[in-house]
C-alpha cells in the first residue's frame, strides 16, 4: 500500500485510535479546559499531577491551554503484536521554564495501567532510564490554542506531491524535487549490508522533504545533518544554494565526530492520523476533536469502513453439526440448552471428555487456550482494552448487559488485575471489586506471569485505596510472580511512599 506505513500498521493504529483516549474521557477533559479548571482535565485524562503549586506557578498559562487528553492522544506507543498501550519509560517535556521543565511521565510498564504522571523537574537526563522526548517546540501536540499549526508544520506546500513519491517508494525523486540530489550510500564507507539497511531506512523516512530543507536553511550555517537510522545521518552542504549538496555520514559514536546543526526528524515527522485518513481508515470525525478538523485536507473522502460492532446482531455457534444463537445474559452465556445439558456435559468433561460446541464457547470465554467463535473472541477482546485504557462506562455497560465478567486478556489477565486502569471514578471502580469477586473471580487469580490482581495493582501504579480494598478482599501481599518476585521487593525497590501501610503486612 505504502513505503512509508505497511497496511498491518495502518490496522493496528485504527484500533488505538478506537479504544486507547475513549471518547467519554476526551469530552470530559474538553469540559474541564473549557472551564478553565486545568486540574480537572488531567483528572478526567488520568494525568496525575505530581508537582506542588508553587512549583507549577511559573507554568501557569500553559497549564491553562494544556489539553491532557491530546498529550494522551499523540504520546509515543508500543505497535506491534496487537499492542495499543503507552510505550513505557517515555518521559515528555512540554515546556521549559527558568531552569525547570513541565513534563509527562508515561508508565513505567507498558501493559501496565495507562497512568500519565506530570511534574515539575530540572533533571531531563533520567539517568538513562528514560527517553526524554522533547515537545517544546511541538505545542501543537499539547496546547490547545496551537493544535491547528500541526499540518503547517510536517507538510510544506507540496505536500501531497512529494507524499505520493514516498509513498510510491521513490524518496530519492522527492527529495530531487526539492533541489537535493541524495545519492546511494557508499557500500565502501558503510558495508553492503548497511548500506542496503540504510537506503532501506531513507525510503521508509516519513517526514516532508521540504520540511526538512526549510528547518535546515532555517538555521542560517552553510551545512546540516539529519539522522535517518542508526546506520547512517544525510548531511546537506551548501544550503544557501539551489542545489544543496547531499552526503552520507556515520552516526554520531562510530568516529567521534558531530554533525553540525542536526535538525531534529522526529520534529517533522508527519502524524500517523494523516495517513489513516489517506487511506480511508478513519473520516476526520473519528479522530481527536482537535486534531480531525486540522487533517481534514488528507482524507480521501471515502467512507472508511465501519468498525463492526462486536455486540450488534446474533453470535453464532457450531454446535453439534447445527448452527446455535447464543448470547450474555444474567453473567452468563445464553444458549438453547438445558441446565441438566449443561451439567452432563460439564460431569463428561470431569471423567476426561472434551467440551463441544456451545460448551466449549462458554469456557473459552474464561480460557485463552480455548479457541471462541469470532464474534466472541471480538466481544472479549472489547472488553479488555476498554478495561485496559481507563473506559469505566464502557465496561460497566457491558457488565450491566449481562456479559459474562470472567474474561482473560491476552495476558491472561481478569478484569481484577485490570481496576487500577478504572480509577478516574475510584468509587465505581472499587464497587467492582465486589461484582467481580461475587461473579466468582478469585482474588488471589493469577495472570501469565504469575500475577495476583494485588501484584498487580502495586506493580503497576493502582491508589492506596484500590490496594486496601484487594487486601480487605482477601488478596495475598505475601506472594510472589512467576519470576520469584515478591511482592515486597517490587514495593521496595520502587520506593511507593504513599503503599507504606503495605510494609507490615510484607515478609
Amino acid at each position: 500500500m505504502s513505503a512509508l506505513v505497511p497496511a498491518a500498521t495502518l490496522g493496528e493504529w485504527r484500533r488505538i485510535r478506537r479504544y486507547a483516549v475513549p471518547p467519554a474521557m476526551i469530552e470530559a477533559a474538553a469540559r474541564a479546559r473549557e472551564a478553565g479548571d486545568w486540574r480537572a482535565a488531567c483528572a478526567a485524562a488520568d494525568v496525575r499531577v505530581a508537582a506542588s503549586p508553587e512549583q507549577l506557578r511559573p507554568f501557569a498559562d500553559d497549564l491553562a491551554h494544556l489539553a491532557p487528553d491530546l498529550v494522551r492522544w499523540h504520546a509515543p506507543r508500543s505497535v506491534g503484536r496487537g499492542d495499543t498501550t503507552l510505550a513505557p519509560r517515555y518521559l515528555l517535556a512540554l515546556v521549559r521554564r527558568g531552569g525547570t521543565a513541565l513534563v509527562v511521565h508515561l508508565p513505567r510498564i507498558g501493559n501496565a495501567a495507562q497512568h500519565l504522571t506530570m511534574t515539575v523537574t530540572d533533571d531531563l537526563d533520567g539517568n538513562g532510564k528514560i527517553q526524554v522526548v522533547d515537545w517544546g517546540n511541538m505545542r501543537y501536540l499539547w496546547d490547545a490554542r496551537r493544535a491547528g499549526e500541526l499540518p503547517a508544520h510536517v507538510c510544506g506546500p507540496r505536500a501531497l506531491e512529494l507524499l505520493e513519491l514516498q509513498e510510491a517508494g521513490r524518496a530519492v525523486d522527492a527529495w530531487a524535487a526539492v533541489g537535493v540530489d541524495v545519492p546511494p550510500p557508499d557500500p565502501g564507507a558503510h558495508g553492503d549490508w548497511r548500506a542496503r539497511q540504510l537506503m532501506s531506512d531513507f525510503t521508509a523516512l516519513d517526514v516532508d522533504p521540504a520540511c526538512l530543507l526549510a528547518a535546515a536553511r532555517a538555521r542560517g550555517g552553510p551545512t546540516a545533518s539529519f539522522d535517518v537510522s542508526g546506520y547512517g545521518e544525510l548531511r546537506l552542504h551548501d544550503l544557501q544554494t539551489d542545489r544543496p549538496i547531499a552526503e552520507w555520514v556515520q552516526p554520531v559514536g562510530w568516529n567521534g565526530s558531530r554533525p553540525v546543526d542536526r535538525v531534529s526528524v522526529a520534529e517533522y515527522r508527519r502524524p500517523i492520523d494523516l495517513h489513516l485518513l489517506r487511506f480511508g481508515y478513519l473520516s476526520p470525525d473519528q479522530l481527536h476533536p482537535l486534531v480531525g478538523p486540522h487533517l481534514a485536507a488528507y482524507w480521501n473522502g471515502a467512507s472508511p469502513a465501519a468498525a463492526e460492532d462486536p455486540w450488534s446482531g446474533p453470535v453464532r455457534v457450531r454446535c453439534n453439526g447445527n448452527w446455535h444463537e447464543v448470547g450474555w445474559a444474567d453473567g452468563r452465556l445464553r444458549m438453547p440448552h438445558s441446565d441438566e445439558e449443561r451439567r452432563r456435559e460439564h460431569t463428561l468433561v470431569a471423567l476426561g471428555g472434551e467440551l463441544q460446541g456451545c460448551f466449549a464457547a462458554e469456557h473459552g470465554w474464561q480460557d485463552r487456550a480455548t479457541r471462541l467463535p469470532r464474534r466472541l473472541a471480538a466481544q472479549r477482546r472489547d472488553l479488555m482494552l476498554r478495561a485496559q485504557h481507563g473506559d469505566l462506562g464502557g465496561v460497566l455497560a457491558r457488565l450491566d448487559a449481562g456479559i459474562d465478567p470472567r474474561a482473560r486478556d491476552p495476558h491472561g489477565r481478569t478484569l481484577l488485575h485490570l481496576l487500577s486502569a478504572l480509577e478516574q471514578r475510584a468509587d465505581a471502580a472499587h464497587a467492582l471489586i465486589t461484582r467481580l469477586l461475587a461473579a466468582g473471580i478469585d482474588v488471589n487469580d493469577r495472570d501469565r506471569l504469575g500475577r495476583t490482581p494485588l501484584f498487580a495493582a502495586v506493580h503497576g501504579g493502582g491508589s492506596p485505596e484500590l490496594v486496601r480494598a484487594l487486601i480487605d478482599a482477601g488478596a495475598h501481599p505475601d506472594v510472589e510472580d512467576g519470576f520469584g518476585n515478591r511482592l515486597a521487593d517490587v514495593y521496595r525497590q520502587h520506593r511507593i511512599e504513599d503503599l507504606a501501610f503495605l510494609e507490615p503486612l510484607l515478609s
